[in-house]
């Protein structure tokens, strides 16, 4: 693994994985990891981030290895192994400082945890991983080829023409790129996949097209404010386009084209036939209002995050009391954040009513939240959007690890508490537990606030872009029949949003 200082008792861990793994002793390596598991309990310190990205890789390898049999029990092996995987590299992560003796090893743990995401549906999120791991270095090949290939499956699942292509451009050059680079951590299968995915490319289009310089219509991104927010929202990856889901950043990235491109209807040739014409189906307002209320809190996150300039003029005279001396901050622009976080959370169940409409999955409107919708076995479990939304959903409910929490069971938290308790929003950092204190309060420090909702931002937007490409993909699976009509919708303009 390059020039990593392992603890020379933690090394013998990953060769004997290595070896089980390229001999393919499935069955031993499952054994042999729970002895590891053992040694990671009472060696949890930041030399040891080492052993916990061993353990994350042996359960990933486990997990693909499960994913491919067909037994009665394989299912439930591989979602207990895919979640073991993420906790450890998680484990990992947060062990380490961001120094340059560690670089490599996080080099390492971003592109499996990346990987490990990937093969669970979350490609958007994987992709967010991967940009992590190569600006950390632009000459770690196994991340770039692995974001190359990420997005070679990314740009088969979207639904416009046009992001398709561009998508396989950046995925093609990515590979190649990743060919290119000296690296002493490029697996042998590895490269020889990267090789494939490029020569299949190449086969199918010249080479020099391939390679050009991919152009973009330059758009005017405002002024002032306007520009300020279009940037922030580029630099964070949180526009409703795939586009925004690459490294670089183009103009051309900066709104929100994402819409349902196609849908088919059974109609009488009667209806076809009336002036009126056929109505569009209920889906395409639910995505309007879904999309207005995502961009609405998106901005307000905007607002409260960057806008940190003087007293907004309707907080003025509104008089508060000065109720305790820990820096306790109160302000419209705080607000703005706790209902950016109050909508976006918001849209979970929003998605999963969609969800249980559309696929007609049978749950009563009661019934119809995130957590009855995507985590029923009623869920299609051959739609690989609507996997990533199970995968996604369950980071706010589900344990990964006995002892372990949620991964982001904070925002479940806060969101409770925003909505229903009393939350104290402290101007300085500290290391705020985020549970009910002796006061009746929650705790947070307006730094954590900021970045708990830009979170929230990343995965509700995850959830509507899995939601538009999970119907497409239903689409797709239609037959035809000679009275169905593929219907075309007419743009609502931005004039008329007043």
């Amino acid at each position: 693994m390059g020039n990593l200082n392992i603890p020379p008792e933690c090394e013998k861990y990953g060769k004997e994985i290595d070896r089980l793994l390229d001999e393919e002793k499935y069955d031993e390596l499952a054994t042999y990891i729970e002895s590891v598991e053992i040694y990671g309990q009472t060696h949890s310190t930041s030399e040891y981030a080492v052993v916990f990205y061993y353990l994350g890789t042996g359960y990933s390898e486990l997990a693909n290895d499960a994913s491919k049999n067909e037994t009665d029990n394989s299912d439930i092996a591989y979602v207990e192994y895919r979640r073991k995987s993420l906790y450890y590299f998680r484990k990992a992560i947060s062990l380490l400082d961001h120094t340059d003796d560690t670089k490599t090893l996080f080099h390492l743990i971003y592109t499996n945890y990346a990987n490990s995401l990937d093969a669970c549906g979350r490609v958007i999120e994987a992709l967010r991983i991967y940009r992590k791991a190569i600006c950390l270095s632009d000459n770690f090949g196994m991340a770039i080829g692995n974001y190359g290939r990420a997005l070679n499956f990314y740009a088969n699942i979207v639904n416009d023409s046009g992001h398709y292509k561009e998508l396989h451009c950046f995925a093609y050059r990515a590979l190649k790129k990743a060919l290119e680079t000296i690296d002493p951590n490029m697996h042998l299968y590895a490269k020889r996949f990267f090789e494939g995915l490029v020569n299949e490319y190449e086969s199918l289009t010249p080479s020099d097209i391939l390679s050009a310089s991919i152009v973009f219509k330059q758009y005017d991104l405002g002024e002032s404010e306007e520009t300020s927010y279009r940037k922030w929202c580029l630099e964070n990856h949180l526009f409703l386009t795939p586009l925004n889901d690459v490294i670089e950043y183009e103009s051309a990235f900066a709104h929100d084209p994402l819409t349902i491109t196609r849908y088919t209807e059974n109609v009488e040739k009667d209806e076809l036939s009336s002036d009126q014409g056929v109505n569009p189906p209920r889906w395409f307002a639910m995505l309007n209002q879904l999309k207005e209320e995502f961009i609405y809190a998106r901005y307000l996150c905007y607002e409260g995050s960057e806008n940190i300039k003087e007293l907004h003029f309707a907080d003025k005279d509104v008089k508060l009391s000065l109720s305790d001396y820990d820096y306790v901050n109160y302000s419209i622009r705080l607000e703005q954040l706790k209902s950016a976080f109050r909508l976006l959370f918001s849209v979970f169940d929003k998605v999963a009513f969609f969800v249980n409409d559309f696929w007609n999955m049978g749950f009563t409107e009661r019934q119809a939240d995130a957590r009855h919708i995507f985590l029923s076995n009623k869920l299609p479990q051959t739609n690989i959007a609507l996997t990533a939304l199970y995968w996604s959903y369950s980071e706010f409910v589900k344990d990964f690890w006995p002892s372990e929490v949620a991964s982001e069971r904070d925002l479940y938290t806060l969101r409770n508490a925003l909505e229903h308790k009393y939350v104290k929003i402290h101007e300085h950092p500290n290391n705020y537990k985020l549970e009910i204190a002796d006061d009746n309060f929650y705790h947070i420090s307006e730094q954590t606030l900021i970045e708990q909702c830009v979170r929230l931002v990343e995965l509700a937007r995850e959830c509507i872009m899995y939601l538009v490409y999970a119907i497409d993909i239903e689409e797709s699976k239609k037959e035809k029949d000679e009275d169905a009509v593929t219907l075309n919708i007419i743009d609502f303009d931005d004039e008329w949003k007043i």
